[in-house]
């Protein structure tokens, strides 16, 4: 039993979620640079978890983990991230994750990525962020479907539209999808299979914006209009949260004077929305840094 340290990753949104034969699913786009760091603190003189800022679903993974293994004991949890909450970028599943690796660590558990799922979801559903790399993941089971890998080197410009939104409240929310949308979320995984296999970000950018259009029907985002028309002026692609509030547009990071690319979509992004409670940011896979995040 030692001082445990636990870390996650989050997303920015996904690059598709949907159903195929009626099975729930998210294809996962992680932000290394957004992270969810959790220390634990065990003290044998207490029997339970305690945590500095009042987090009810990470003090539960906790205990789930220690019920899991027959463990007694306790300690304190202090928790540091910079994922904004409620805007689809998966804080609480960041959380969650890190801090079963944090205790994990602490009393030298075999944890597995399967475990963190099986724990993950008796809490709420889960994004597949366990996982480092871009994974096909069913978010209401806990099962991973399939790993595709490292996306190709990308930038993202994104915008939070502001507010929140609670991910178990509107997951309770019944959604209808079509035989037309089902269609189309199957166009959009195969595309995401070929991109990977291939290398090619411009099928997954495609993907991507199939499933951003389909989920119009279901969280409808601010302007889509004019990121359709931004993306395909640059030969990107439109990643939205599913069930948050963000929505940007990816690009291929080898593209001609990629910076320069990315300065006018920001201002053009942008200009839509001046005087509205908006935030912009970026993300370089290259240099893994976020600019002007929401805190």
């Amino acid at each position: 039993m030692k001082l445990g340290k636990g870390s996650c990753q989050g997303t920015f949104g996904e690059l598709v979620q949907g159903i195929i034969n009626d099975r729930p699913f998210l294809i996962t786009l992680p932000i290394p640079s957004l992270r969810s760091e959790i220390k634990f603190i065990p003290d044998p003189a207490i029997s339970e978890i305690r945590v500095v800022d009042s987090k009810p679903k990470v003090k539960k993974a906790g205990e789930l983990l220690l019920k899991q293994f027959d463990i007694k004991g306790g300690g304190l949890l202090e928790i540091h991230s910079n994922i904004p909450a409620g805007k689809g970028l998966a804080s609480s599943s960041a959380d969650i994750v890190a801090v079963l690796r944090a205790i994990s660590d602490s009393y030298c558990l075999p944890l597995t990525n399967k475990l963190i799922s099986d724990i993950a979801v008796q809490i709420e559903p889960t994004d597949g962020v366990m996982y480092e790399e871009v994974v096909a993941y069913d978010y209401i089971h806990g099962k991973l479907i399939e790993n595709f890998g490292e996306l190709p080197p990308f930038i993202l410009v994104g915008i939070d539209f502001g507010g929140t939104i609670d991910t178990i409240e509107f997951n309770q929310i019944l959604k209808f999808f079509s035989r037309e949308d089902q269609k189309q979320f199957l166009k959009a995984y195969n595309l995401v299979k070929t991109g990977f296999k291939e290398r090619n970000l411009a099928c997954i950018c495609r993907a991507a914006t199939i499933s951003a259009r389909v989920n119009q029907k279901i969280l409808p985002k601010s302007g889509f209009h004019h990121f359709e028309k931004l993306a395909d002026s640059y030969k990107g692609g439109i990643v939205v949260a599913h069930s948050g509030t963000v929505a940007g547009i990816l690009l291929d990071r080898n593209i001609p004077d990629c910076h320069k690319v990315v300065s006018r979509i920001s201002r053009e992004l942008s200009t839509p929305f001046m005087g509205s409670n908006i935030k912009l940011f970026q993300y370089d896979s290259d240099e893994n840094i976020v600019f002007n995040l929401i805190q």
